[in-house]
């Protein structure tokens, strides 16, 4: 075990993007084929979700902010702690990206994604939102929120770092960003829209909103595509003109990190409980899980909902799961509320042999509020560790995104939801670059609809835009000992463990998305073609 030094630099509590304690690396930790399994729910009526927001009370704003993290799986947002990859071993942490040195404009192993144009190029307005010198792009979070002041602000810091750091270098093939934040407050996404359409932003880039299922029909009249940093509830998700870098598409899943927990512990896989918390996002959430657990072979001997709203009291859950049988445990739901049932957990000597959890488990309240009770709770993600100094320096990508973050925006969060962001930001950039003068919507829609090879520049795993797949990489994080660390997974490409079975197909039920007007969408995808 090598443990990395605390660094006061990166200290903060839960609340920030950075971190509180030091990090350490575990070494020496250590199925096939597509099926096509389970149904998705039905998203409650248009009417029925925008009266449920407004209820939306104080208490349940962690539970919701933690849903976006499940509904858009891979794309986390949590402040959390990260751990040295292991050395000596075939998954050892190798530099992901471009070597350090990078030109202006160059990031990762992107080349150049910003840049003045030609000498001699001459620019004129070519589409809504495009003059002859700038591009107003919108990006949308919820930062205003009264009942949780800041959150996802990492999603705005994002978009002003990037911004900031392209225009330094030249814009956009000469054209500077015009940067358009738009606060939805969580539930003044629909308005938010209009607004965009209304003052004619080119695009929207890395953003997202907790109920982004508002203001699709608004968005898709004025043909305005969202390239976002997260898409969360299913009418977004499967909407026309919509993307992420980070990929949530509803037809598939990755299961990689559920195969090698099954190698790793092979028996706890017939004895398994699940506890979800009673909100929409997350109770869909859990379905894809089920769903993806069946397909494996897995056995559920327990499966319960808990209040969103919190419990007060965890005992009889953790008796109902100890009961039962179960030896591993799959949590769908925020940090905070699995430290209170992982105590009450140990208070009665339940140990199961693992619990599951996705990226918004990556978060130092798992380990101050849990203790040692945390230990054995795994995390499966998708981003390069980014918050420990030591292991962001072996990745060029990741370090380079902290300069400018620390440059351009110094005080801006750092988490997963910004990493994400500026992935969709840079994806937006090589699009807009490889279009060059004639700049439009159609051209920047064709061309990142193709990437069949998404990292971020090395940002994250490989993701394939072009065919709409969940990744087959991820990447694992363990608590153990107060620590995070990320256990010997056998990883193949860097820290990644990449494999084609890592994926399977589900069967998403009805097309739940909303759909562009014009008929003629349908046979030529194109933005032009979505308003009637």
């Amino acid at each position: 075990m090598r443990e990395l030094p605390y660094d006061p630099a990166v200290a903060s509590d839960s609340g920030g993007g950075t971190l509180d304690r030091g990090l350490v690396m575990r070494e020496g930790d250590g199925a096939s084929g597509h099926a096509r399994v389970g149904s998705a729910p039905r998203w409650p009526r248009r009417g029925a979700r925008l009266a449920g927001a407004l209820r939306v009370r104080r208490s349940l704003v962690p539970l919701v902010a933690a849903a976006v993290a499940f509904a858009a799986v891979g794309c986390g947002r949590p402040e959390g702690e990260v751990a040295t990859a292991p050395s000596g071993t075939e998954g050892s942490a190798a530099p992901t990206s471009a070597p350090a040195g990078a030109g202006e404009g160059e990031f990762g192993d992107l080349g150049r994604a910003c840049g003045p144009a030609p000498e001699g190029t001459v620019l004129e307005a070519t589409d809504v939102g495009v003059t002859d010198d700038s591009i107003q792009i919108g990006t949308i979070s919820d930062p205003g929120f009264s009942g949780r002041p800041g959150l996802n602000q990492e999603v705005f810091d994002s978009a002003e770092g990037f911004t900031k750091w392209c225009n330094a270098a030249g814009g956009i093939y000469g054209r500077n960003i015009d940067l358009r934040k738009r606060d939805a407050k969580l539930t003044e996404y629909q308005p938010r829209m209009i607004e965009a359409c209304e003052q004619g932003d080119f695009m929207l880039v890395g953003g997202g909103g907790v109920f982004d299922d508002q203001g699709q029909e608004e968005r898709l009249a004025c043909g305005l595509p969202n390239l976002a940093g997260f898409v969360v509830n299913p009418p977004a998700v499967e909407s026309d003109l919509t993307i992420a870098p980070l990929l949530n598409e509803p037809h598939t899943i990755g299961v990689g990190d559920l195969r090698w927990l099954a190698e790793k512990f092979p028996e706890a896989t017939q004895k398994i409980g699940i506890l979800t918390a009673g909100v929409a996002a997350t109770m869909n959430a859990a379905d894809r899980t089920k769903a993806s657990m069946a397909a494996l072979g897995w056995k559920v001997v327990y499966d319960e909902k808990y209040n969103a709203a919190g419990e007060a009291s965890w005992r009889g859950f953790a008796e109902g799961l100890k009961s039962s049988g179960a030896r591993g445990v799959m949590w769908v739901a925020d940090p905070g509320n699995l430290a209170a049932l992982l105590k009450a957990m140990a208070e009665i000597e339940y140990h199961p042999d693992f619990v599951r959890g996705v990226t918004n488990l990556y978060d130092n309240v798992l380990l101050s509020e849990a203790g040692a009770a945390a230990d054995h709770v795994f995390i499966s993600g998708a981003n390069y560790p980014f918050l420990d100094p030591e292991l962001a320096k072996q990745n060029p990508a990741t370090q380079q995104y902290l300069d400018i973050m620390a440059e351009y925006d110094p005080g801006g969060k750092i988490a997963d939801l910004g990493v994400g962001a500026f992935s969709a930001w840079l994806l937006f950039a090589q699009g807009a670059s490889e279009c060059g003068a004639d700049l439009t919507r159609d051209c920047v829609w064709e061309k990142v609809g193709a990437v069949a090879e998404w990292t971020g520049g090395g940002l994250h795993a490989r993701q394939n835009l072009a065919a709409r797949r969940a990744s087959e990489c991820f990447i694992e994080i363990e608590a153990v000992e107060g620590r995070f660390v990320l256990p010997d997974i056998g990883a193949n490409e860097g820290v990644y463990r990449c494999e084609p079975d890592n994926v399977i197909d589900l069967d998403p039920g009805p097309d739940q998305g909303v759909k562009c007007a014009n008929p003629a969408f349908a046979e030529d995808p194109k933005p032009s073609r979505c308003a009637p």
